[in-house]
């Protein structure tokens, strides 16, 4: 008889995951002591991820779609292209500022090769409104010709700058005012 498994356990090895992986680096950190940090044997952790790498793909995964999921919530209604563009610039850095653990560790696997390539394949599926944001610049003639994967690489790596500015400055105004300025370089840097 085959076992059901537990979304709940599985949710808890995530968890437990990010909290160590953060804490310790993802080298740094065994599966032994994932499953001792969720309250179970480390054979129990293998019916779940049955390699660590499993579990670095599916955590990634998951983060990934947490957050495509809430920027898409903010992207209801047709926003012209400026506001579309702002409204993923402040979702994303508000969802990364709520999950502080879950943008530590896109920023310890994302560009390492930690993450296999077909999680990056299927991450990238969650995140097509950056793309649809850019393609609609280009239709409106409202952003440079410039490529989409350009403009979209140039897009996270100014989020990561205004995120780690962000992440140090204790004061929420002026955590508001980095994402403002911030903003307002990188749209200066792609409208027409």
């Amino acid at each position: 008889m085959v076992r059901e498994l537990s979304n709940e356990k599985r949710a808890t090895f995530l968890r437990s995951a990010l909290k160590l992986f953060v804490a310790r680096g993802v080298q740094h950190t065994s599966t032994s002591e994932i499953a001792k940090e969720a309250g179970t044997a480390a054979g129990t952790l293998f019916l779940y991820f049955p390699t660590k790498q499993a579990l670095i793909d599916e955590l990634i995964l998951k983060i990934g779609k947490e957050q495509s999921d809430y920027i898409n919530t903010l992207l209801v209604s047709p926003l012209p292209v400026r506001e579309t563009f702002f409204t993923i610039w402040d979702g994303t850095l508000r969802w990364f500022m709520e999950n502080m653990d879950a943008y530590q560790y896109v920023q310890q696997v994302r560009d390492s090769g930690m993450v296999s390539a077909a999680a990056v394949q299927e991450s990238g599926k969650f995140f097509g409104y950056y793309y649809a944001a850019i393609q609609k610049g280009h239709d409106e003639n409202r952003i440079k010709p410039y490529s989409i994967d350009l403009i979209g690489s140039i897009l996270y790596q100014d989020l990561v700058a205004i995120m780690n500015l962000m992440r140090i400055q204790p004061d929420p105004a002026k955590r508001e005012e980095i994402m403002q300025q911030g903003f307002a370089i990188y749209w200066d840097g792609i409208k027409l």
